[in-house]
C-alpha cells in the first residue's frame, strides 16, 4: 500500500519571543496510507521550509516504497536514516520517524507504546512547565502571574530563562542582575516551587562561575546549559551540588555518550524532535543507565505531537525521569490537556497517539 506524505505549519500561538533559543512554529508531517494517518513533529529546524525540503527528499528517497512495519521503521533508525549530518536534516528524520510509528500503531490499533513494549514502564510521567512562550512582558509580575496560572493547572514544577538581557560582548555581570532580582522574587513568592534555570548558554564560564553562589541559594531543581558545551562543564559540575543539565540541541548518539563519559552534566536531555525520533531516543536513554547518578529529562518545548510522542518514549523507560511541556494559558489549545494531573501526564491506551490532534492540525496550512 502506497504511502503518502503532507507537512503542515501551524504558527506557534506564543510567537517567537527574544527570550527564546529554538524559535520557529510548529511544523508537522503526516503520513497516510489512504486509510491512516500518522503525525510526526519536526518544529524548531531553524529553517522550516528548508526542513519540508528535506522532509520531502528523504520520504521519496527511502521512505514511499517501504512495506511499514516494525522492522522496517528499525532497518530506517539504522541504516538509511541512521546518521544525519546537521541539526536540520535531524529534525527531518525525527518528524518522518514519529510519523511512521503512530501509522503503524493505529494500523494494529494499539498505542504507539505498544510497539516499543509489552507492558508499562511507567502509567504516569512527572512534568515540569517550560513558561517562556506564556510570558509577554517578561517582567517579574509577568513571571509571579504565569507561575500562579501553572499551579492553578496543577503544575508543580516550572523552568525559566530570565537572562535575555546577557549576550556575548555585554556587560554580563551587569546585564544578569535583572534575571537574578526576577528569580528571588520568584523563591520569595514561591518557597516551595520546583523551579529549573536555563540560560540558554549566554555565559561564559568566568562569569558564570561568579554567580554559581547565588544561584545555589535559590534551590533550584537544576541549571540548564550556561555556557558553552566544553571541559569547564566539568568544572562547574564540581563546584556547585544543583545538578547541571543539558544536551537539548544534540542530536548525534556520540554527542551525548560524550556529554555522559565527560560528566558534564547530571540532567541529560534529548528531545524526541533532533535525535532521529523514538527509537534513537530510546537507545540514549540506555546509554545514559551505564551512569549511575545521571538523570534522563526529555527536552520538549513545542507542538502537541512531539509532547505525545515523548510520553510515549518515558512509557516503556524508567530511566526518562521527567518531560518538559510548553505552558499555553488557554487550555483550548492543549489537546491532551485531560491527561494533565497531579503534576504528572497519564499515558493515554487509545490507537497511535492516544488523542485526537485533528483539531490541532487542522489549524496548520500545507506546505
Amino acid at each position: 500500500m502506497a504511502l503518502h506524505l503532507e507537512c503542515r505549519l501551524v504558527p506557534d500561538a506564543h510567537g517567537h519571543g527574544e527570550g527564546l533559543l529554538l524559535k520557529g512554529d510548529h511544523l508537522f508531517v503526516l503520513v497516510s496510507d489512504g486509510i491512516h494517518a500518522g503525525i510526526g513533529e519536526a518544529s524548531h529546524s531553524g529553517d522550516d521550509r528548508a526542513c519540508v525540503r528535506q522532509i520531502k527528499d528523504l520520504f521519496k528517497r527511502f521512505v514511499n516504497g517501504i512495506a511499514l512495519s516494525l522492522e522496517s521503521i528499525r532497518d530506517l533508525e539504522q541504516d538509511e536514516l541512521s546518521s544525519a549530518p546537521d541539526f536540520l536534516t535531524a529534525t527531518a528524520v525525527s518528524g518522518i520517524n514519529q510519523a511512521l510509528y503512530e501509522l503503524l500503531a493505529k494500523r494494529e490499533d494499539v498505542p504507539v507504546w505498544r510497539l516499543l513494549s509489552s507492558e508499562l514502564a511507567q502509567e504516569q510521567v512527572p512534568v515540569y512547565a517550560t513558561i517562556n512562550r506564556a510570558l509577554t512582558t517578561r517582567t517579574a509580575e509577568d513571571y509571579l502571574s504565569v507561575i500562579t496560572d501553572t499551579q492553578y493547572h496543577g503544575l508543580k514544577a516550572i523552568k525559566c530563562a530570565p537572562f535575555e538581557r546577557v549576550t556575548a560582548y555585554g556587560d554580563q555581570l551587569e546585564c544578569s542582575r535583572e534575571g537574578l532580582a526576577i528569580l528571588r522574587r520568584i523563591r520569595s513568592e514561591y518557597p516551595d516551587l520546583n523551579m529549573m534555570i536555563d540560560f540558554h548558554r549566554r555565559f561564559n564560564s568566568e562569569v558564570f562561575m561568579q554567580l554559581l553562589p547565588e544561584l545555589d541559594g535559590l534551590s533550584p531543581s537544576w541549571l540548564e546549559e550556561p555556557c558553552e558545551y566544553g571541559n569547564v562543564y566539568e568544572e562547574i559540575t564540581r563546584r556547585t551540588s544543583t545538578p547541571i543539565a543539558a544536551g537539548e540541541s544534540y542530536f548525534r548518539r556520540e554527542d551525548f555518550d560524550n556529554l555522559l563519559d565527560c560528566g558534564w552534566a547530571n540532567v541529560v536531555m534529548p528531545d524526541v524532535k533532533h535525535v532521529g525520533g523514538l527509537g534513537p531516543l530510546l537507545d540514549i536513554c540506555q546509554s545514559a543507565e551505564r551512569h549511575q547518578e545521571v538523570e534522563v529529562s526529555l527536552h520538549n518545548p513545542s507542538g502537541p505531537v512531539s509532547t505525545l510522542a515523548s510520553l510515549h518514549a518515558a512509557a516503556v523507560s524508567e530511566l526518562i525521569a521527567s518531560l518538559e511541556v510548553p505552558f499555553i494559558v488557554d487550555e483550548s489549545q492543549v489537546p491532551y490537556r485531560d491527561l494533565l494531573g497531579g503534576g504528572s501526564l497519564q499515558v493515554p491506551d487509545g490507537p497511535g497517539w492516544g488523542i485526537d490532534l485533528s483539531a490541532a492540525i487542522g489549524k496548520g496550512a500545507s506546505i
